[in-house]
């Protein structure tokens, strides 16, 4: 997820760029939490909570496809623990999907429910920084009472990790230009090390020189942004509409 390609995006401009940031971290945070409340094998309601999500991405003009990618980039951490809980308990069940019926079992059921709520929280998360300038981001956080040490730290994550990932990218094409044959096992893990090593001590440059910039250019430890926060009445009604909208699936939820 390059910093770019999400810069990019969220200076588009459309509905959901215009709430206020603290209106959107705030419906997010409320949204996933209920999401992760649902029951392990409540499938069916995970998969209509995807509906607001998956809207907002479309409202927004984030396309689809950037986001299934980002998905599936960190899908293989959250699959691991999804499969394991296949073996955890086989009990059969029966399963009804509208006019479907199939047998299954608790385990694939939870299965099914973690991957679910991964990709709707996924969603969600990808709506909010895809839809919201950084600084708007951090700035809604400070407004909100977050520690100011932590909304730095974050600030400079965001911003100097993609630094430390370019470099890592130009000492591997250098590396693969210069290879010009099998080394071997041991003599890789070597040149590995090596490289690992040098990465470090770049970094530690790096971040020398970036802190000297910083501090000339006159930084007091504080993000300023000219975007002036104001809550408007489109967030009163971005608001009102996700409480209705959990509000109805939470009702839908007991019917069922």
């Amino acid at each position: 997820m390059h910093h770019t390609r999400i810069d990019y995006l969220a200076c588009k401009d459309s509905p959901v760029h215009r709430l206020d940031s603290r209106t959107k971290l705030i419906a997010a945070v409320v949204f996933t939490v209920f999401v992760i409340s649902q029951g392990q094998t409540a499938v069916s309601m995970i998969v209509c909570y995807a509906v607001w999500p998956f809207a907002l991405l479309i409202v927004g003009g984030v396309p689809l496809r950037f986001a299934f990618k980002q998905i599936l980039i960190v899908s293989p951490f959250v699959a691991v623990l999804a499969l394991s809980s296949l073996f955890y308990d086989r009990t059969a069940v029966d399963v009804s999907f509208g006019p479907l019926r199939f047998g299954a079992t608790m385990g694939m059921l939870r299965c099914v429910s973690i991957i679910a709520k991964f990709i709707v929280t996924m969603a969600a998360l990808i709506g909010l920084v895809a839809t919201t300038r950084f600084g708007d981001l951090l700035n809604g956080m400070a407004k909100l009472g977050m520690p100011k040490i932590l909304v730095m730290q974050l600030g400079f994550l965001y911003r100097y990790i993609f630094l430390l990932i370019d470099r890592a990218e130009h000492m591997l094409r250098a590396r693969a230009g210069r290879k010009l044959r099998n080394l071997g096992m041991k003599r890789e893990l070597k040149t590995a090390s090596s490289m690992v090593g040098s990465l470090c001590l770049s970094s530690l440059d790096m971040a020398g020189r970036v802190n000297t910039a910083m501090q000339a250019r006159g930084f007091d430890g504080e993000f300023h942004t000219l975007t002036e926060m104001r809550l408007a009445r489109n967030d009163l009604f971005y608001s009102l509409a996700l409480a209705a909208f959990l509000a109805a699936l939470g009702f839908l939820g007991g019917v069922i």
